[in-house]
């Protein structure tokens, strides 16, 4: 099957790549039989399930009201950052200093820090998001606009 015949039909390349995912899962699961990893089937069979109770919507409803505020703040804060770093000498000067030292720190590693100042709440949460989006952001956009 070509490229051309691929991108014929809109969408298609992302269906087959989930499926060939899907697929994936399903054959590791069943061969290497980890445990707390089910084949697919099994997942696929419960999501009804989870997505009827309650509790489950009200806790993915969460995330991803922490991920839109998380996303968000970073791109009202990371893009102008960044815009004016390409931009300008002198504040490139102040913050690329600090963004190559906290860029290549795993954010994750950052969380039991973040976790002692703020708290388990929310708070925690959305900052690691903001931080794992906002530094990749700032240091593109700044890349960009130079």
């Amino acid at each position: 099957m070509t490229t051309q015949r691929l991108t014929a039909v809109p969408g298609l390349p992302p269906v087959l790549a989930c499926l060939g995912l899907l697929a994936f899962w399903e054959l590791a699961a069943r061969v290497f039989q980890i445990s707390g990893l089910p084949p697919a089937h099994d997942a696929l069979r419960q999501l009804p399930v989870i997505l009827g109770d309650r509790e489950a919507l009200f806790n993915i409803a969460d995330s991803i009201r922490r991920m839109v505020i998380g996303f968000g703040l970073a791109l009202l804060l990371a893009v102008p950052i960044g815009l004016l770093m390409g931009r300008s000498r002198l504040v490139a000067a102040f913050f690329n200093p600090l963004l190559m030292i906290i860029y290549p720190v795993p954010k994750a590693a950052l969380m039991p820090i973040i976790m002692l100042w703020l708290g388990i709440g929310d708070a925690s949460k959305t900052l690691v998001i903001f931080l794992g989006v906002s530094l990749p952001l700032i240091y593109h956009t700044y890349q960009g606009a130079a």
